[in-house]
């Protein structure tokens, strides 16, 4: 089976993304910790060649106190920079790193706010988090490597092969660099197993992660219908493949350093016993042989170091594979290039108008079908049907969160595609039937209506959506914390600060999906009171559960199976006794009109 290519975000245009407007103040701490650098690097490689200098000296007969001393002084103050130079060179990167991963959150963050409604419906919000988590961790561990890692021990190695080179043979050196062919042939092996196994653990890492997640966010479910236990199966299914996942990712990593170990330890053996053989004729002293021994944990430890970043950039590369897709989507729904700016008119409302339309998440299932209708500037439409009719369908349309597969929308006359996504919107406050809320204080999730709104005009629409009661019972009032999507109010406390948002917000376009469902009449009746006040010369789109709250509208549009059943006014329709004549019987009789079948029609 051919495999499927995956799209993703190239690294030089991800560069492009996330480098700051100004490379400055990064770059005055780049070159300082590049000073830093070659300090710590000449440090670390003089300091053993000191020491065996000392340790030639102790060792002949006639010891001269003063050059000793010379060189311990030398040594002290060596050591000393290279204690104070590494240090240094890690504060200076550390505002860089966080930076760099605050950047690439950001970024990961305002990418998938930008993907369309189509994304959102079939995305995982745990799966989400973890991309953007890993993805900004990557980047900040490979920012990490270079500056820690990489430079220091590269730098390190090639001063060290020139001592080596000058204090003893090309023999030595040419078993060093084969070693080192060796143990990175070795551990690039093993690095392309352990990528593997990482992907799969990272896999079965996000499947746990989305399971847990997905359990808490439902917890209602799972307490009312009694499926705790199926919860705890799902989810000790979900660790028993991650467990299996990072004991195969962990058994590759031991396997890969014994091998390396145990390749180090011959190597050295070998090197030691060659400079044994040149001490034993003469051609090397003790303090060489001291040398050689501080040399070969210093190499050891370089490539050690360096082999350390293969594996973490590849790991770090698998990490951010996910993010890098992330990025690479492009929103199905976005502003032109060139947008068209609404015409001017009147400031209470705006023409809405939809002409032939046709919609379906897929082509061979059509939601709606050949729909046009005209909603006049200050008007009020209302939208009426079973469930499944098409009606919020409709509501979505308007805000653009999706394109029709066949027809246009216009607003002022203008194609919604011509039009900026932030102009298109900030003509529009939708009241949605299910609400969503943050875990805020209440006047910050009313205030997200308008931000920046004072806390006058926050309690002015608190006021006309008729939750001033509610608040002044709290104990902490506008500053009461809601929960979890709002899970501390009841359904209609969560429609009021919606409704509240709206009423704030004051836009042209009202979309009200089914905004009173869940209120009690008493309240239903002061909201809608509050509602009339606030549509009054506005453009209003009402999507209607009970009949009893659209009989004032201009025009009534009856959805069936995706198409324009019946329309008219109220009257009209009840006189011509179709469809929406057998709704009004049934809820004025006390059924419902989703369970209603399609009659008189």
């Amino acid at each position: 089976m051919a495999s499927i290519k995956v799209r993703r975000l190239p690294l030089r245009v991800f560069w492009q993304k996330i480098r700051p407007s100004s490379l400055r103040d990064w770059s005055f701490r780049f070159w300082l910790s590049c000073i830093f650098l070659v300090m710590e690097s000449v440090t670390s490689v003089t300091t053993p060649w000191l020491f065996s200098r000392m340790v030639g000296r102790l060792s002949v007969h006639e010891t001269v106190m003063a050059a000793i001393m010379a060189l311990l002084a030398q040594y002290t103050v060596l050591r000393m920079l290279g204690a104070v130079a590494g240090p240094v060179r890690s504060l200076l990167m550390v505002p860089v790193r966080a930076a760099l991963r605050e950047r690439i959150s950001l970024l990961g963050l305002e990418h998938i706010h930008r993907l369309s409604a189509r994304f959102h419906q079939k995305r995982q919000t745990g799966v989400l988090t973890r991309t953007i988590d890993r993805g900004a961790d990557a980047a900040s561990t490979i920012v990490d490597m270079v500056f820690s890692n990489v430079l220091p021990n590269v730098l390190g190695l090639g001063l060290t092969f020139l001592v080596v080179l000058r204090v003893f043979s090309g023999l030595y050196l040419m078993l060093l660099c084969g070693t080192m062919l060796l143990y990175g042939g070795i551990s690039f092996v093993f690095t392309r197993w352990r990528m593997q196994a990482r992907r799969a653990r990272n896999q079965a890492n996000g499947n746990a992660h989305r399971h847990l997640v997905d359990s808490l966010l439902n917890a209602d479910i799972v307490r009312s219908f009694g499926n705790v236990d199926h919860e705890i199966r799902r989810q000790a299914g979900a660790w028993k493949e991650l467990r299996a996942a990072e004991i195969r990712l962990q058994t590759l990593i031991g396997s890969s350093q014994a091998v390396r170990n145990m390749l180090i330890s011959l190597a050295t053996a070998g090197l030691l016993g060659l400079a044994i053989l040149d001490i034993h004729a003469h051609r090397l002293g003790v303090a060489q042989f001291v040398l050689m021994g501080t040399y070969l944990r210093s190499v050891y430890a370089s490539v050690g170091a360096l082999n350390y970043v293969s594996a973490g950039w590849r790991n770090a590369r698998v990490d951010m594979e996910a993010y890098l897709e992330l990025m690479a989507l492009e929103p199905d729904i976005q502003s032109p290039a060139q947008p068209v700016s609404l015409p001017a008119g009147r400031a209470e409302g705006v023409t809405l108008e939809m002409r032939h339309v046709s919609f379906g998440h897929d082509p061979g299932r059509l939601i709606l079908r050949d729909v046009s209708f005209r909603l006049e500037a200050g008007k009020m439409l209302a939208i009426v049907g079973r469930s499944g009719s098409g009606k919020s369908t409709l509501a979505k349309l308007a805000s653009r969160l999706y394109d029709p597969l066949e027809g246009m929308v216009f607003m002022e006359g203008v194609p919604l595609p011509s039009l900026s996504l932030e102009e298109l919107r900030a003509q529009i406050g939708v009241v949605a039937q299910d609400t969503s809320l943050f875990n805020a204080s209440m006047a910050e999730n009313i205030a997200y209506g308008r931000v920046g709104a004072s806390m006058e005009e926050i309690r002015h629409a608190a006021e006309a959506a008729q939750l001033a009661p509610l608040i002044e019972r709290l104990p902490d009032g506008f500053g009461t914390l809601v929960g979890e999507r709002g899970v501390r109010l009841s359904g209609g406390e969560r429609q009021r600060m919606a409704i509240a948002r709206v009423i704030l917000r004051n836009p042209r376009l009202l979309v009200l999906d089914e905004a009173t469902s869940a209120l009690d009449t008493r309240t239903e009746e002061a909201i809608q009171t509050a509602l009339q006040g606030l549509s009054a010369g506005r453009t209003t789109l009402v999507i209607a559960h009970r009949l009893s709250t659209i009989q004032q509208a201009d025009h009534i549009i009856v959805m069936d199976a995706g198409a324009v059943a019946e329309e008219g006014t109220h009257r009209d329709l009840l006189e011509k006794g179709g469809i929406y004549a057998g709704m009004w019987r049934l809820q004025a009789g006390g059924g419902s009109v989703e369970s209603h079948s399609d009659v008189e029609g």
